[in-house]
């Protein structure tokens, strides 16, 4: 990553200091130097060249040969060379430096609140570029011819403008105003401020940032996040909020100092926190849990917002209505979000690349990518093997594509759930640009073995158009593959745990324990599957599955539905369902466990959003009962029914000891905390019993109850007592967002097999 970090003009630098000659020129493969002088110089170039890289390089390789030397009597930076493949990457996108903040906030300086400086060590990369090599023709600042003064600055080396692509100021550059829904500018003398008076008063606000638009209220107005909810049919899942500074996030959550350099790094995630109570920020921006999603300003015109000293907390959510694609272009907005906002903050510098925000929370102790978008799209991730050009298109849900080439995996910004035409648009256009960016033509394809995945049945007909070759890869084994190929591991135990995966024998997987290598896997273990009644229903409707897992566990329909919070009638239907399997696929998900157990401890009939069953358990348990619990509410490894099939993990007896426990008026926080522990003990038991059949002493932790941090850290623990390896996620997401990279890691092996 050495194109629009400012690297040219550090090598520059360094080399008029070590007193050489020669050139520097960007192509696509990198950065090329040309460079002549004493040994001594010589080497100490060479040494600083990577010791002293500017803060947003990255360094893969280097490659060093040597010539007759030319006679060049100075050094140069040359013109770029767009000729050649692709190999290097466009930078993410940065958040404002300390310099250009200080320049945002001088009276004195021209950029005084100027919502588009920049420089070389920050501002938009990837969601204005078109292609590489990373310069400004190629990108969306091409229409914006820079004046003199800026010019200046782009031209001279010493400068840290020096071929800042997005170089502009207010008397060349973008501009920002305001506009009411149906499409009429709103006078404004400022429009900035004028957006500051309509937040504080209530109204909902679509902003147009670096990779998209936010629909931003005020954090604090419970009335006005209730109207942006109802408007954006977003009802229960949380919202994230940015506050002005490291000072303000504490005044809100409880950080611990890793989670505090995570929100400071140049990426600017949102970052999961405890929330402190009655802090100023309305309930309903996070309703039942103790977490809440904060952020810092990222971009000039968001840090200007904060320059009022009224505005604390804002609620900036991605533009779009619930599963739709954010919304990036002005005409766009107006169309799709008109009967959301009350006004638009707009500007003329075009986005061309959709990118959310990126989440991130602090799980056991490592930094781990819930989503992994702006900040850190298109960087690539490294993978164990070479890998010849390859698109894996991942899942359905939080979809995330890869494209591959050599030791890099290139995973595309969170596209969302492929749930419609709109979210599979998205992933077009996305891949489109990925492709054209890296000059990368796939020769074979790789999907996801659920034949009902809109990924899986796109994939199929594009690669049939291009007579290309497909590959079907089992969700969980992607799942175990990818944390794997993040820490290079061969055969490895992997504890595949999320909420949905089309097995090998036609159920639903999801509480898995496998043997797993880089090009297949063994099903050593699983929960004990129980009927799904409704299939996707019973994912909306925890009640039904713990109607199901009572029934399975023994109980007679009354008891069970009334635990389970079932009306008679509704409990009947379901009871028939079961019977003749009709719409009841057989599933082994922990995150099904987890509806089910919430159900009954908590009340929880019907959910709003993807996972908020398990979110409210975790919320809910105490940490004092963290060791209380493994032992009685563990599920039981059992001999699977078929002579030589997998081990089975059975729950009867983690029913009975949590019912027990609710008859005995126990604190529901208290049975909350001991099922996190038992699923560790039985993770562990299960992982402990193939260390005897295999001698594998390394475990991966994979899949999206993997976010669940309390189960994280205990099943870590759990298995390290017993002298495990564990392997845990850290540059992709364990859950569906991080599919794709396992898909290309296992496709790489049996290709590299073949």
């Amino acid at each position: 990553m050495v194109q629009g970090v400012g690297f040219r003009p550090f090598v520059y630098r360094i080399a008029v200091e070590e007193g050489l000659a020669g050139f520097i020129g960007n192509d696509t493969g990198g950065v090329t130097i040309e460079v002549e002088g004493p040994v001594e110089r010589l080497e100490a170039f060479r040494r600083r060249l990577q010791e002293e890289a500017p803060p947003l390089a990255r360094i893969d390789s280097v490659a060093v040969c040597e010539l007759q030397a030319g006679g060049d009597a100075a050094f140069h930076i040359i013109a770029s060379d767009a000729a050649g493949q692709a190999s290097t990457g466009i930078p993410a996108d940065a958040a404002t430096c300390v310099d250009c903040l200080r320049e945002l906030l001088d009276p004195s300086d021209r950029r005084y609140r100027y919502p588009f400086l920049n420089c070389t060590n920050c501002g938009p990369r990837f969601t204005i570029t078109h292609r590489i090599p990373y310069d400004r023709p190629q990108t969306s600042m091409a229409r914006f011819k820079m004046c003199a003064a800026c010019q200046a600055e782009y031209d001279d080396p010493s400068n840290r403008r020096f071929h800042a692509q997005p170089n502009a100021c207010p008397v060349c550059g973008p501009r920002v105003w305001l506009v009411a829904p149906n499409g009429a500018e709103i006078p404004a003398a400022d429009p900035v401020k004028a957006t500051v008076d309509r937040l504080m008063a209530g109204e909902i606000v679509a902003i147009k940032g670096i990779g998209g638009f936010h629909l931003a209220v005020n954090a604090a107005n419970e009335a006005a996040v209730m109207r942006l909810r109802e408007r954006k049919h977003r009802y229960g899942k949380p919202l994230a909020v940015m506050v002005r500074d490291l000072d303000a996030a504490r005044a809100i959550c409880e950080f611990v100092d890793e989670e505090e350099s995570l929100l400071q790094t140049v990426s600017r995630p949102i970052v999961l926190a405890r929330r402190r109570v009655e802090r100023g920020i309305a309930d309903c921006v996070a309703p039942g849990i103790p977490w809440i999603g904060v952020y810092l300003p990222y971009a000039p015109l968001q840090h200007l917002l904060f320059v009022d000293a009224r505005v604390k907390a804002l609620v900036m959510t991605s533009a779009n209505l619930s599963e739709e694609p954010i919304a990036i272009d002005n005409d766009e907005a107006l169309a799709r979000l008109g009967k959301i906002a009350d006004a638009f903050l707009m500007h003329d510098r075009e986005i061309l690349q959709r990118c959310d925000d990126s989440v991130m929370a602090l799980v056991d102790g490592v930094p781990q990518l819930i989503r992994r978008a702006r900040g850190f799209v298109p960087l690539s991730v490294p993978l164990p093997m070479n890998a010849p050009p390859l698109l894996a298109v991942g899942g359905h849900l939080k979809s995330v594509f890869a494209l591959t080439r050599g030791r890099f995996a290139y995973q595309s910004q969170h596209l969302g759930d492929l749930e419609n035409i709109t979210g599979l648009d998205f992933f077009r256009e996305a891949l489109a640009h990925m492709m054209q960016t890296f000059e990368i033509e796939p020769e074979a394809v790789v999907h996801d073995l659920h034949p009902g995945y809109l990924s899986t049945s796109w994939a199929k007909e594009w690669a049939a158009e291009r007579g290309l070759p497909l590959i079907a890869v089992q969700h969980h084994h992607a799942h175990i593959a990818g944390c794997m190929a993040e820490h290079a591991l061969d055969e490895t135990i992997g504890l595949a745990l999320d909420g949905t995966g089309y097995g090998t024998d036609g159920t639903i997987w999801g509480g898995e324990v496998l043997i797993a290598r880089p090009g297949g896997f063994q099903r050593f273990a699983h929960l004990e599957p129980i009927p799904l009644p409704g299939g996707d229903a019973a994912v909306k409707e925890p009640w039904r599955v713990a109607f199901s897992a009572l029934r399975a566990a023994g109980m007679e329909p009354e008891q069970a539905a009334q635990l389970a919070g079932a009306e008679p009638e509704q409990a009947r239907i379901v009871e028939r369902m079961i019977e003749r399997k009709l719409n009841a696929p057989m599933t082994s998900s922990l995150g099904r466990l987890f509806d089910a157990v919430a159900a009954v401890v908590l009340g929880l009939r019907v959910v709003d959003y993807e996972a908020q069953a398990a979110i409210e358990l975790e919320g809910c348990a105490v940490d004092e009962d963290d060791g209380k619990g493994r032992k009685e509410y563990a599920p039981e490894l059992r001999e699977g029914e078929e002579h030589g099939g997998p081990h089975v993990l059975r729950t009867n007896h983690m029913w009975e000891a949590l019912l027990g426990d609710l008859r005995c008026g126990e604190d529901p926080r208290r049975i909350a905390a001991r099922f996190h522990a038992g699923v560790a003990e039985g993770m562990m038991n299960a992982a402990a019993s193939a260390r005897i059949e295999t001698g594998i002493n390394r475990v991966a932790l994979s899949g999206g109850c993997m976010h669940n941090r309390r189960l994280a850290r205990l099943l870590r623990a759990v298995l390290e007592e017993e002298g495990f390896q564990v392997f845990q996620h850290s540059k992709v997401s364990p859950g569906d967002g991080g599919l794709s990279y396992g898909q290309a890691a296992i496709a790489a092996a049996i290709l590299n097999r073949r």
